[in-house]
């Protein structure tokens, strides 16, 4: 290396430092120190630079829901954050991971079923895994089950797009929900009866029958299936992809 090419580096080094940033030289990570001006829900928080930061590999309850206002408390608690980004997303957000000390705040959200997990990183997939299955075993907050838990039978067909539901307990669905992995959402209006379909698309609802209203809901390679009663207390749970 020249001597010209060796200042450059230097020159470069010392103005990560000096700038609140931290280089990772082995994985060739930078590092900033920010500052939250405000939470704005449970992954996404306003630095004092105005860049909003939504949290990579989560995704939080939306707002009203159980459960939404936890991970929002959370973030809450944290004013000077370490922060890696990681691209944008498609409203122009700013994709990060929050770091305070040794502590990584996203993964921190879903070990303790304020979240679950999300779009993972392939290099990622393993902690966030195993800090979803952990909270998962021990029914931390969004994983809380319902007494209902064992009364349901589910068959989804991504492909053709609905879901059997078969219920053995003669339970009301009346304000329970059904969710995929983002933030699609059915709320049942009325009790269905013991055996019924979920068509993802449009159509009119008879007694065994009743339709989302949307033209796709399951992905054909990974989704997940939520369905809560009316308390928001998990009923049923499936990952598949």
């Amino acid at each position: 290396m020249d001597r010209k090419n060796a200042l450059i580096i230097s020159f470069l080094i010392t103005s990560l430092i000096a700038g609140n940033f931290m280089f990772f030289a082995d994985k060739g990570i930078v590092r900033e120190k920010v500052e939250i001006s405000r939470v704005l829900d449970g992954d996404t928080v306003e630095l004092s630079d105005g860049r909003h930061i939504r949290l990579l590999n989560i995704n939080t309850p939306e707002k009203g829901l159980p459960y939404s206002d936890l991970a929002k408390e959370f973030l809450s608690n944290f004013t000077f954050v370490g922060l890696e980004t990681g691209g944008l997303d498609k409203y122009q957000r700013t994709l990060g991971k929050l770091y305070f000390n040794d502590k990584y705040l996203n993964l921190e959200i879903v070990k303790n079923g304020m979240a679950h997990t999300y779009l993972v990183l392939d290099d990622e997939s393993s902690i966030f895994n195993k800090a979803e299955k952990y909270a998962q075993k021990n029914g931390k907050n969004m994983w809380e089950k319902s007494s209902f838990a064992e009364c349901l039978n589910v068959e989804i067909n991504k492909y053709e797009e609905y879901v059997d539901i078969t219920d053995s307990c003669g339970t009301d669905f009346t304000g329970w929900n059904v969710k995929d992995e983002s933030t699609k959402m059915y709320k049942f209006k009325k009790d269905m009866g013991e055996s019924f379909r979920l068509y993802s698309g449009k159509g009119s609802d008879t007694e065994s029958n009743i339709y989302w209203g949307k033209e796709k809901i399951w992905n054909d390679d990974h989704d997940e299936i939520f369905i809560r009663d009316s308390d928001g207390l998990l009923v049923y749970y499936y990952s598949y992809g």
